[in-house]
């Protein structure tokens, strides 16, 4: 019988990061069979609109590394700064290819989100004496 989860309906995300522009990801939300013909995909017009909230960001870091997320110490501190530092430059790139969006818009961090999958937030490399 089906069981949820058995069937993968999308691509693999897992090495999306980097693999296509953010005009590229911005449009497929908007219009998924512009960038993908005969995708099932609906669009998420409304990540144009919604604001980012970044008011819970720093409690949240502190969750997730009490759940064993390698965040560095004193990220909390600073994950917003990186945060509106990332989406100016995804701004940037859409502005480059005349898609104008503003920097706190959902659609910049889901931008953000997709180009990271599988990219560049990796496991500190394990010393070789400390596991024996």
């Amino acid at each position: 019988p089906f069981q949820w989860g058995s069937k993968r309906t999308g691509p693999d995300l897992a090495r999306l990061g980097g693999k296509y522009p953010d005009s590229w990801h911005y449009n497929h939300m908007m219009d998924p069979r512009i960038m993908s013909p005969g995708s099932i995909m609906p669009s998420y017009p409304w990540l144009l609109d919604d604001k980012i909230d970044t008011a819970l960001t720093p409690s949240m870091i502190r969750a997730m590394q009490t759940l064993g997320v390698p965040y560095p110490s004193g990220y909390d501190k600073i994950a917003n700064k990186e945060l509106m530092q990332q989406a100016a430059e995804i701004r940037d790139n859409l502005k480059f290819d005349k898609i104008s969006s503003p920097k706190d818009a959902e659609i910049i961090a889901l931008i953000a989100y997709l180009q990271r999958i599988g990219k560049d937030i990796k496991l500190p490399a394990r010393d070789a004496s400390a596991s024996k």
